[in-house]
């Protein structure tokens, strides 16, 4: 079976990245909403929508290429998805968006988020389908000013946390279909890295950051990053998959992650 998803863009330069290609590998459709772009609008309807993404926006305090009024946009379409129980990846904005819908706070990090660096799964982590084939420790690109700030309310289980940030992903209590990841991975080949990048104004003078060396980095790093990302994304699908079943998520027959060991390559 074809599954269809919508994604919404809400900046030029936070690209879907390996979404696209790691989506064609598996059959599966998808619908890229550019809201940057005038004649770019979210659809009204989501019937023929089996899961909805929302990629990351601009790290500055008022992006120029997301109007406000898009913004609301977005927050309505996700409370929408969310009330139809639409299963839901959010990356970067769209992780922070998920968690305020249940009550978390998102403000400045204490530390920005910045390159590559390990990220580790949780005890509720390794017991999610999120995470299925991924080892306990695996290779993160972070490119973000905000972040979930503590305490994280009951209703989120945190599913993965680095040194530089407490909540890199999350899933909803009872919900597992829905996720957020604070980390983008999608976007961690050398040619995305370059696009992602380009929002840069949001770094201070504390902040300095050779980019070069960045995407020198990724040359090294990026097949890794990207790899641990379409297996995030297969498992997404597969989530997607169960859920249209209304599978017993505890049941022996949904594919939750076997607990694996190592670290990055």
């Amino acid at each position: 079976m074809s599954y269809n998803l919508l994604i919404i863009q809400p900046a030029a330069c936070k690209i879907p990245g390996n979404i696209t290609e790691t989506a064609a590998n598996l059959g599966v459709k998808l619908r890229i909403i550019k809201l940057w772009r005038k004649n770019m609008a979210i659809p009204s309807s989501l019937t023929k929508y089996d899961g909805l993404i929302v990629l990351d926006t601009m790290n500055s305090a008022a992006p120029v290429d997301t109007p406000p009024r898009s913004i609301y946009r977005i927050k309505e379409v996700i409370t929408k998805s969310l009330n139809d129980d639409r299963p839901y990846l959010g990356i970067g904005y769209g992780h922070n968006l998920l968690a305020a819908h249940f009550g978390a706070i998102i403000g400045d990090n204490y530390s920005p988020g910045i390159g590559f660096t390990t990220g580790f799964i949780t005890h509720k982590g390794r017991a999610h389908p999120i995470f299925n084939n991924l080892p306990n420790k695996f290779l993160l690109f972070k490119w973000h000013k905000q972040a979930i700030i503590p305490p994280m309310p009951a209703n989120i289980d945190i599913l993965a946390s680095s040194l530089s940030c407490q909540f890199e992903a999350i899933s909803i209590v009872g919900r597992p279909h829905l996720v957020g990841l604070q980390f983008a991975n999608n976007a961690a080949a050398p040619k995305d890295i370059k696009s992602v990048t380009k929002d840069k104004n949001w770094l201070s003078s504390e902040n300095i950051v050779d980019i070069a060396t960045i995407i020198d980095e990724s040359a090294r790093l990026g097949a890794i990053a990207t790899s641990h990302f379409a297996t995030i994304f297969s498992n997404f699908i597969n989530i997607i998959k169960y859920h249209a079943a209304d599978t017993d998520y505890s049941s022996p027959a949904f594919p939750y992650r076997i607990p694996a060991h190592g670290g990055l390559l």
